[in-house]
């Protein structure tokens, strides 16, 4: 019994601590691996500060993409990700992006832009131990058209 209550005020002192949302800083960039039918699995990949004295795990969780704020489908973290407590670290994330019907040809037409604004909607699901949260993402990055690499 006593250790059920040690578990118990440990969660309570680990949730009620202050959460800084992990900062963005360069280094984004999309490569497309492979294109089949709807399906294209991608690589993204950026530097992100967790200033947070712990480490994040972010575990697969879908979004909604927009770009330029037309609705292209959902993309999907494959595998989870980590961000090293109080690092800056490089990430590398495996994601599948499933099209909406005629997602492709706007893709197609909007990577040539110089500049394309890439929104994710949705819920991410993250995890610090043993503890669990879903968190709500709205966020938008400018990118280079070209940076999208279709095709390639």
């Amino acid at each position: 019994m006593k250790n059920l209550l040690a578990i118990i005020g440990f969660a309570l002192l680990v949730t009620s601590c202050t959460f800084y949302e992990p900062e963005f800083r360069g280094g984004e960039s999309i490569k497309v691996e492979q294109i089949d039918g709807r399906d294209i699995k991608l690589r993204a990949g950026g530097k992100v500060y967790n200033g947070n004295g712990y480490a994040i795990k972010v575990k697969p969780s879908t979004l909604d993409v927009y770009i330029d704020d037309e609705y292209l489908g959902k993309v999907h973290l494959d595998k989870k990700v980590k961000m090293k407590a109080k690092q800056e670290t490089l990430i590398d994330a495996p994601l599948t992006a499933t099209l909406a019907e005629g997602a492709m040809f706007r893709a197609m037409r909007l990577a040539g832009q110089k500049n394309v604004t890439v929104r994710l909607k949705g819920k991410v699901r993250a995890g610090v131990w043993f503890l669990g949260k879903k968190i709500d993402v709205n966020e938008s990055r400018t990118l280079d058209g070209l940076q999208l690499n279709l095709g390639q």
